[in-house]
């Protein structure tokens, strides 16, 4: 495989646990028991219920497509999740008035109101895990390998 241009190589892994995408996947697997064990437990929010509201969070209604490809989570599950709450009164849905076919999904007074109480929790959280970490450079370097990622989905390699 040729190597990018300007791409720094990788460093050596003695295992593939020691691989800088199984260790990403072990911190995200780390921060979904942490939000499950302190989010889920006193709010009944699951991972998926919390990307749901915090996308709609500010937002204009959107299709439940559009809160599935910013969620990064597939549309059956987006979905389900968004019955569930819109049965808890946390989202509503509606017909888009341009066509009807189209259900546009927004976040209810009562569902901002619960965000906005989970938040410092959210925040305590990351606060601790990015105890002795620079905050920018971190970000900085997760946008890219963002970038990295959605270019290589994009370009047909996988």
């Amino acid at each position: 495989m040729a190597e990018l241009a300007g791409a720094a190589a990788p460093p050596e892994a003695a295992t593939l646990n020691d691989h800088i995408a199984v260790r990403i996947v072990r911190v995200s697997e780390a921060l979904a028991r942490i939000a499950t064990r302190r989010i889920e437990a006193r709010w009944g929010l699951k991972n998926t219920d919390l990307r749901v509201l915090n996308v709609l969070d500010g937002a204009v209604p959107l299709p439940v497509a559009e809160v599935s490809r910013r969620t990064h989570v597939d549309k059956a599950w987006i979905s389900r999740t968004l019955k569930s709450l819109e049965a808890r009164g946390l989202v509503d849905r509606c017909a888009d008035r341009w066509d009807a076919r189209l259900a546009l999904v927004s976040l209810t007074p009562k569902g901002r109101a619960l965000l906005e109480e989970v938040r410092p929790e959210a925040l305590n959280n990351e606060a601790r895990l990015l105890e002795g970490v620079d905050g920018g450079r971190l970000k900085a370097m997760l946008d890219r390998l963002e970038a990295n990622a959605e270019g290589i989905l994009g370009s047909g390699q996988v």
